[in-house]
């Protein structure tokens, strides 16, 4: 086995020991007896990662060749000659997992429920999808995944990851190195098809071959969260590609695909290129083409429609259970859209499998009471701060952004609102007030707790000192004298439920400012946001500090990496070096600089701290991101009939939600 030169970076939160040996209970043999050696019951099984051996070393522990299961859904084919037999479908090296309790049966069918495509299907990606490495269910600790090991240089500027040979795609087509290349030269380094290269690898980023099984990703900065990045956040956007798939329709390795894609219906070679490749993995099965793309994961796409997508289990999938039984154990998955309103209904009379993400606090107790009838269990597993407003600081009405800039105005907003009302009404009281900073080593009790309180008068006084003054009606009036209107188009995805928005407008209405409400779609939020077109954004997420590291994108300009929330006009004078859009404020590009530097540093030395200290100053100087309640617990729903699910430690998309619970093993009890 590949011994990795460093397998973490060291957090202040938790300490880890590099190179140290995860012994799972039981004692200490030079053999493991015979069956199915699981994390419940190891049998003395010695492993490097928690809940994972490479083969060598288990049949090494082992003294006996381990043999392969077939799965029943492949025999016939295997037996036909139409797909080649599980030895030969999996890599010389395949990753063993030891199941939580039981080494499971092969069938059955996940059912779980999103609202639309590119709405709430985080969760559902992450039983399926794969990355390099990931998280072990501690949510700090980094494994191998579809990278046998890994080494770093000295300065964190290289890492070279050793893939499995043998890997295959799902359409039995070999996986190597030259899928990395093609990926970050030819993919994410294209400026046809990047005109601003995506995050993270904005930072300057290619990579080189070694050998079939050897690839090298060089920085042109110090990169040490890359791992974390790919664990969590960034274990949505794959850093490989299927060259072999997508390359003729790259102008590079055809010279016709232009003309192609134009026969085809496309603008141009980029359009067509798009509908197969994506940074978001989801966004390719979002439409019937995607059931053509080969992929790595456990499961592909074989059915869509508008209510729902089906998937089936990968033959080339690289994982086996500690008894040689391929991975996955479950055969389907079965995706329905489903208004969120009908989801309690629908859990209850025992139509789901797995469900958090999105799921509204005060449906707790109704779920509860019916586990019995929906044959489920329901935890309150830790998330995730709860809905933040974003006031767009350069709104098209140039009124509006006078007020909306003025750190007054955000102080009085925050100090309108009544938190403890808030936890009691809509999140049953199990959260707490706080505001929108990290959860982090470097982070203080007082500034969560800073302008938290709620206090319309000094809200009012505040207001009062911008010469904001009462009409008639009781209303605020601008410097035109129109009445200051907010309107706050919200999503249900991220607010939880309506009555977050209508009790804060209510609050807001009190001290004069009229805050009209109107719910819209995840995806005309994001639109309006991209298109500098919205008073309030919410999408912001807590930014937990293994999450942060790797992605800084959530402290600065536009404070996300995947839609603009707010300052889009900046972004632009930003990126541009100052050639296009709007000269931010003298704290947005202070936050700038800070982005470049924070993270190339190693989490815990002086200087990262220092920096991170001044971000979060910043940011409560500014105001830039009110915060509402934080601690929110997640409802988590598990049907009976699932085994070897463990408990979320963080049900968070930036912990990539399922990814490190190993959904591959989770199996239906008989």
């Amino acid at each position: 086995m590949i011994i990795p030169k460093s397998k973490f970076v060291r957090l202040p939160l938790v300490a880890l020991a590099a190179g140290a040996v995860w012994a799972l209970a039981g004692p200490p043999t030079s053999a493991v007896a015979a069956g199915c050696p699981t994390v419940a019951e190891p049998a003395g099984l010695q492993t490097e990662f928690p809940h994972q051996i490479e083969l060598v070393d288990l049949e090494k522990q082992t003294g006996a060749t381990l043999t392969f299961s077939e799965r029943p859904e492949f025999a016939a084919q295997v037996a036909a000659g139409t797909l080649p037999p599980v030895e030969q479908r999996l890599p010389e090296e395949p990753l063993v997992v030891l199941p939580y309790v039981d080494c499971g049966e092969y069938g059955g069918t996940l059912r779980g429920f999103a609202r639309a495509y590119e709405s709430g299907t985080s969760e559902i990606l992450s039983w399926r999808q794969l990355n390099m490495v990931r998280y072990s269910d501690d949510m700090v600790t980094v494994v191998p995944n579809v990278a046998q090991g890994w080494t770093w240089n000295d300065d964190y500027t290289e890492v070279t990851f050793h893939l499995r040979k043998g890997h295959k795609w799902s359409d039995g087509k070999a996986f190597t190195a030259d899928d990395v290349t093609f990926w970050a030269n030819d993919i994410i380094n294209n400026k046809e098809i990047h005109k601003e290269t995506p995050f993270p690898w904005s930072i300057g980023m290619r990579a080189e071959k070694i050998d079939e099984t050897t690839v090298k990703l060089i920085f042109d900065k110090p990169y040490p969260a890359l791992l974390q990045y790919m664990s969590g956040i960034g274990s949505y956007f794959t850093p490989y590609a299927n060259m072999q798939f997508l390359s003729p329709m790259h102008i590079k390795y055809n010279p016709d695909a232009d003309k192609e894609a134009k026969a085809a219906g496309f603008d141009d070679w980029v359009a067509r290129f798009g509908v197969y490749f994506n940074k978001w993995k989801d966004a390719v099965v979002a439409a019937p083409e995607g059931i053509k793309v080969p992929t790595l994961e456990s499961h592909l796409m074989i059915d869509i429609d508008t209510q729902r997508r089906i998937y089936e289990v990968n033959p080339y999938y690289f994982k086996i259970d500690s008894s040689g039984q391929q991975l996955p154990y479950i055969e389907k998955m079965n995706e329905r859209f489903v208004d969120k309103e009908l989801w309690p209904i629908e859990i209850m009379n025992g139509n789901l499998d797995f469900k958090a993400q999105n799921m509204p606090v005060p449906d707790y107790p109704i779920l509860k009471e019916n586990e019995a009838k929906g044959n489920y269990t329901v935890t309150l597993p830790p998330s995730a701060l709860g809905p933040v407003l974003i006031f767009n600081q350069t709104h098209k009405d140039p009124v509006l952004r006078e007020i909306y800039a003025d750190v007054r105005f955000r102080q009085a907003m925050s100090l309108a609102i009544n938190r403890d009302e808030i936890n009691e009404l809509i999140f049953l009281g199990l959260s707490e007030p706080r505001q929108a900073v990290p959860v982090a080593g470097f982070t203080k009790p007082e500034d969560e707790n800073y302008m938290i309180e709620y206090d319309p008068d000094r809200a009012n006084a505040l207001l009062d000192e911008m010469g904001l003054k009462r009409g008639p009606d009781g209303i605020r009036l601008r410097s035109d004298g129109k009445p200051v209107t907010i309107l706050w188009e919200f999503s249900t995805q991220f607010v939880f439920t309506p009555e977050f928005p209508t009790l804060i407008a209510g609050w807001w209405n009190d001290v004069g400012i009229n805050a009209l409400v109107k719910e819209v779609t995840s995806q005309a939020l994001r639109e309006k946001g991209a298109a500098n077109d919205i008073d309030i954004a919410i999408e912001w997420d807590e930014t937990f500090e293994p999450v942060l590291i790797s992605n800084v994108s959530p402290m600065v300009v536009p404070f996300s990496d995947f839609t603009p929330l707010m300052g889009v006009p900046w972004r632009d004078w930003l990126n541009s070096g100052g050639t296009s859009g709007e000269e931010p404020p003298e704290w947005a590009k202070r936050l700038a600089e800070i982005a470049e530097v924070w993270p190339t540093l190693v989490p815990g030395s002086a200087k990262y701290t220092e920096l991170a200290r001044e971000m979060v100053d910043i940011h409560l100087d500014n105001l830039i991101i009110i915060g509402t309640v934080g601690r929110i617990p997640k409802p988590n729903v598990v049907s009976n009939k699932l085994g070897n699910v463990p408990k979320y430690e963080i049900a968070n998309f930036g912990y990539g939600y399922a990814f490190a619970l190993r959904a591959d093993q989770w199996y239906f009890k008989n």
